[in-house]
C-alpha cells in the first residue's frame, strides 16, 4: 500500500500499488507535526509504515516537509539553513519560533522526537 499526500495534504491510500514488505525493514516516521515551520502555520500528518509520495504544485511545501524531517537528525537540515531562517514568514515577518516533532517506530518500538527554536 502506498500513501499519497496531495497538495492539500489529505491522504489517499492506494492498496492496488502494494510495494514489497516494508514494515520489518527498519524505522518509519508515522506522524509529523510542524508548528510555524517554513510555509506551515501548523501541520499534522499521520501515515502508515509504507512509502509516502508527496504530490503538489510548486510552493505547496513538499520539500519543506522533507527538510523538517531532516532537522530530526544531527546537523543543520537538508538545506543547511540557519535555524532562524526556517521560521514561518507572515507578511515578511518571521514567527517568534518554530517546532518539528515526529513519532517514529522502529525495531526497538516507538519514540517521539522533536526540535525547534524559541524566541
Amino acid at each position: 500500500m502506498i500513501t499519497y499526500a496531495t497538495s492539500g495534504f489529505e491522504t489517499i491510500t492506494r492498496a492496488d500499488l502494494s510495494p514489497s514488505d516494508t514494515t520489518g525493514s527498519g524505522a518509519c516516521v508515522c506522524r509529523l507535526d510542524l508548528t510555524t515551520f517554513r510555509n506551515y502555520a501548523t501541520l499534522r500528518l499521520d501515515v502508515e509504515a509504507a512509502p509516502v509520495v508527496l504530490v503538489g504544485v510548486n510552493g505547496a511545501g513538499k520539500t519543506n516537509m522533507l527538510e523538517a524531517v531532516s532537522f530530526l537528525a544531527p546537523g543543520r537540515g537538508l538545506r543547511k539553513a540557519a535555524l532562524a531562517d526556517v521560521a514561518r514568514l507572515t507578511d515578511g515577518v518571521a514567527s517568534s519560533g518554530w517546532a518539528v516533532a515526529a513519532q517514529a517506530i522502529g525495531l526497538q518500538g516507538s519514540v517521539v522526537l522533536g526540535t525547534g527554536m524559541e524566541a
